[in-house]
């Protein structure tokens, strides 16, 4: 299905390097939908800690922050949702070109169309080195290091929305403790502390509880999958790799499962993705050199 090496050299091409660029651009939107909810959903919080201190401020706080948390779930959220449906198509573009798949309209729908790449691409306006070698591709037969990138997928996201789901668990396990502390501090009555503290923390709590549930349900499923893909990848013997349609099938039916994952949630913040990233590599670098080890260095590895 894919030469050696044919995937390390495809993916800094000028096409895939522009997929990528458009893959960033449309994420970035995502992930500002998601800041300026976090961000709105503090202030907001905010008030209720006002409202202590100000008790005559409580019918505003609670009015507002009952409106935020509708306005976030009938506005905010499929704002998002669109731009993580094209993020997703593009980022399946990338994919089933490196990977050498049939494109599977039934579950992607229609390709990004060319000028929208390009209109996309040219508004990113970062470093582009980061871009470059998007994969970790080891130097071993196919389809080794096609699977190899598959497992990357499968597995460097979980663990990084592993992280973060317990980090927003965090952060309302804290405000829920302040907010008691706060109580009981000020004498607060529970019907004071619930409408001055946490309806309008509801929006806060809708959102960090909303990003957990989903980064959960795609964590659970990302390892679900990746236990398949490894086991297959162990076995020698193993139907999904015995011929050329069993393997595309395999993979294709792989590709499926994270394009619908890709829709559900934005990529974490990239601050957060960075905070982690350097120990993440040294993992996957180690996994690179033992599949290395155990199939040799073809010929023409390194060409």
């Amino acid at each position: 299905m894919t030469g050696i090496r044919r995937i390390d050299q495809l993916q800094n091409s000028e096409h895939c390097l522009a997929l990528l660029r458009a893959v960033a651009v449309t994420h970035r939107h995502a992930q500002r939908a998601q800041s300026v909810s976090l961000a709105v959903s503090l202030v907001v919080a905010g008030l209720g800690l006002a409202a202590t201190l100000v008790p005559a401020m409580t019918p505003t706080t609670v009015f507002v922050g009952a409106l935020w948390a509708v306005t976030y779930a009938i506005f905010v959220v499929p704002w998002s949702g669109r731009h993580l449906q094209t993020s997703a198509t593009l980022q399946e573009m990338f994919d089933v070109v490196l990977f050498n798949l049939p494109w599977n309209a039934v579950v992607a729908g229609d390709r990004v169309p060319e000028d929208e790449l390009s209109r996309l691409s040219r508004r990113f306006r970062h470093d582009e080195s980061r871009l470059r070698d998007y994969y970790l591709v080891a130097a071993v037969p196919p389809p080794y290091d096609m699977l190899f990138c598959l497992e990357q997928n499968l597995a460097w996201g979980s663990r990084v929305r592993r992280r973060f789901a317990a980090a927003l668990v965090a952060v309302v396990t804290l405000w829920c403790a302040a907010g008691v502390v706060v109580g009981i501090v000020t004498n607060s009555t529970i019907s004071e502390l619930a409408s001055g503290w946490f309806v309008p923390s509801f929006g806060l709590l809708l959102l960090c509880l909303d990003t957990y549930r989903a980064q959960i349900s795609i964590t659970s499923e990302r390892t679900r999958v990746l236990g398949l893909l490894r086991a297959a990848s162990e076995d020698a013997t193993s139907p999904a790799l015995a011929t050329e349609p069993a393997l595309t099938l395999f993979t294709r039916q792989i590709q499926d499962v994270l394009f619908q994952l890709r829709r559900q949630q934005p990529r974490v913040p990239n601050w957060f993705f960075q905070r982690f990233h350097d120990s993440d590599m040294t993992d996957f670098r180690l996994k690179m050199r033992v599949l290395e080890e155990r199939f040799g260095n073809p010929a023409g590895a390194a060409s």
